[in-house]
C-alpha cells in the first residue's frame, strides 16, 4: 500500500494528513480531499488533536463514482518547524529597523507595561527569546502579544530579504 502526506490548514492549525492509498489508486492528490477535511474538522471542533479514518470516499467517488475509498490518519502539527525557523532566522539576521525596540514594546503593550517588558528584554534577558518567552509563563495574553510583535518584525525582515534577492 502506498502512502501520501498532505498538509492543510484549519482554524489556524496546520494539519498533516497521511493517506493510505489503495493499490488500484494510481493518482497523487494535490490537496486533502474535502471528505477527509470534513471528517477531521468535526473532530478538531470537538477538541481532537489527531485521529484515524477508514473507508472515506474521496471527492471523485462522492460526485462521479470514479474515486477511491481512503483510509489514513491526521494530526495537528503542534510545533511548526517552518514558523520556528522563520523566527530564528530573523533573530539571527535582523537589521536595526527590524529589532524589538522600546517603541515597539510600548505600541504593543502600552506605556507602563511596554517599558517594563522592554527593560526585561534588553537588560535582564539580554535579548534572549527563550528567556523572555519563559518570563511570560502562563500569561497567555501577554505572551501572545509578544509573539505578535515578533511576527510583525519577522514579516518586515522577510520583506527586506525578498527585495534584496530581486
Amino acid at each position: 500500500m502506498k502512502t501520501q502526506r498532505l498538509t492543510t490548514h484549519f482554524f489556524g492549525h496546520k494539519v498533516e494528513v497521511m493517506l493510505n492509498l489503495p493499490d488500484e489508486c494510481g493518482k497523487r492528490y494535490k490537496s486533502v480531499p474535502f471528505s477527509i477535511a470534513d471528517d477531521f474538522s468535526e473532530r478538531i471542533e470537538c477538541g481532537g488533536r489527531s485521529g484515524t479514518f477508514e473507508n472515506i470516499p474521496d471527492d471523485e467517488l462522492d460526485t462521479t463514482n470514479e474515486g477511491h475509498l481512503l483510509s489514513g490518519s491526521w494530526r495537528i502539527v503542534e510545533i511548526d518547524y517552518e514558523k520556528i525557523c522563520r523566527v530564528l532566522t530573523w533573530d539571527y539576521n535582523f537589521a536595526p529597523n527590524e529589532a524589538l525596540t522600546e517603541e515597539l514594546f510600548i505600541r504593543h503593550f502600552g506605556s507602563n507595561m511596554g517599558r517594563h517588558y522592554y527593560e526585561k528584554w534588553a537588560h535582564v534577558y539580554d535579548h534572549d527569546l527563550r528567556r523572555m518567552l519563559a518570563y511570560f509563563g502562563n500569561d497567555l495574553r501577554e505572551g501572545q502579544r509578544f509573539c505578535d510583535m515578533i511576527a510583525e518584525q519577522v514579516r518586515r525582515y522577510e520583506q527586506r530579504q525578498k527585495q534584496e534577492n530581486r
